[in-house]
């Protein structure tokens, strides 16, 4: 059996969220039959991390410097697609 893979998530502060950041994370988690273990992100050993940011504004980006590990940015419920895509990529690759 494949070792799931170690995901960092980081919220926004929540200032003004136009979709529920969590449900996003949790029908992911869903959809990909637990291929993934979540963490918040200032865990230790995560293998890649996803910056889930309220709005547009993307303050999770401002906040930090993801350019050591692979990083997926989402700013609104339009992007669950792309974040779908983007764990479907980790998966497939094998290591991170």
């Amino acid at each position: 059996m494949k070792a799931r893979k170690k995901i960092g998530i980081k919220y926004c502060g929540g200032c003004n969220p136009t979709y529920e950041r969590v449900e996003m994370i949790l029908k992911a988690q869903s959809r990909l039959d637990h291929r993934f273990v979540f963490f918040l992100h200032d865990q230790t050993d995560v293998e890649a991390l996803i910056l889930m940011n309220g709005c547009s504004k993307a303050c999770t980006l401002q906040d930090s410097n993801p350019t050591e590990i692979p990083h997926c940015s989402i700013t609104g419920e339009n992007d669950f697609e792309t974040l779908m895509g983007w764990l479907e990529s980790l998966d497939d690759k094998g290591d991170v």
